[in-house]
């Protein structure tokens, strides 16, 4: 985290009724004393690229128009004595802006709005999510819903299975943002991981002897109480997919690793595929 205040950039949806990412930024800013940077871009061309072509076009509006709009969707974080700071920009490539802005504004958290794609929309199309997901420096807050948080779970996904340096590093960087993240909106920390196959406890930093990974050692392991240890048999996705329904979390944290060309798109990473399985909302770290 920065010093001082932290900083939280909000990329507001200007064709959207509901601000979801609004209205999330305002509640962690409640309770951390943030601060929120509002991000809007407007483009004449807005309408031919990004996930705002599916929900209207913004992109004729002058930017006094602009304005007016977001001066009334922040009326909400004025009222509740927010610091705010605002960014209009114009640009046809409204994701690659934002990213620019992100880099410029030394910023701890990008909270922006999502909704979920198809299979074919996700593998052809450059959506603005997957663009985050891979270049953004800090952590990236999905948001799905608009209403406050229904439940009292956030949920860490780690890996087990991969034994090497980068996805060990991952797997501190999950927990250890997941459990700043649940101390701040005051909800429990879970873990879950999923493994086709028997794990070994040589791969792993546990305590004690002996090659037995049971939930107790990994509740040591991550700092939480056995039973809020999720370890289940099966693959990947399916499993994660399955335990987000059977426990219900209001966030899910997930760590992405950038993959690139025609084996990023075969592959993927389960970040971006359960980001389209989930209801709950999604924080990305990398």
């Amino acid at each position: 985290m920065s010093k001082g205040r932290s900083r939280l950039f909000v990329i507001t949806d200007p064709t959207a009724r509901h601000q979801a990412a609004l209205v999330k930024a305002l509640l962690v800013a409640k309770m951390a004393d943030c601060e929120i940077h509002a991000f809007l871009c407007t483009g004449r061309d807005i309408a031919e690229d990004g996930d705002f072509a599916s929900r209207g076009d913004f992109g004729d509006q002058p930017l006094t128009d602009a304005e007016q709009w977001l001066e009334q969707q922040l009326e909400p974080c004025r009222v509740a004595g927010i610091p705010l700071s605002t960014e209009i920009v114009r640009d046809k490539n409204w994701h690659d802006a934002a990213l620019h802005s992100i880099a410029r504004a030394d910023c701890d958290l990008v909270i922006k709005s999502s909704f979920h794609h198809g299979k074919a929309r996700r593998f052809y199309g450059k959506t603005s999510d997957y663009n985050l997901m891979r270049h953004c420096a800090c952590p990236v807050l999905f948001v799905h819903q608009a209403q406050e948080w229904q439940s009292n779970r956030v949920l860490a996904c780690v890996d087990l299975e991969s034994t090497d340096n980068q996805h060990a590093r991952l797997n501190g960087v999950v927990v250890r943002d997941a459990r700043g993240l649940a101390d701040i909106v005051a909800m429990d920390l879970y873990i879950a991981a999923a493994h086709r196959g028997d794990l070994d406890a040589d791969n792993l930093p546990l305590q004690g002897r002996g090659h037995e990974v049971d939930l107790e050692r990994l509740g040591g392991l991550f700092g939480v109480e056995p039973e809020r240890v999720l370890l289940r048999r099966g693959e990947t996705l399916a499993t994660l997919k399955d335990i987000c329904d059977e426990i219900d979390p209001s966030i899910v944290v997930l760590g992405t690793l950038a993959r690139r060309g025609l084996r990023g798109k075969l592959i993927g990473n389960t970040a971006e595929k359960l980001l389209d399985l989930v209801d709950a909302d999604v924080l990305t770290v990398n």
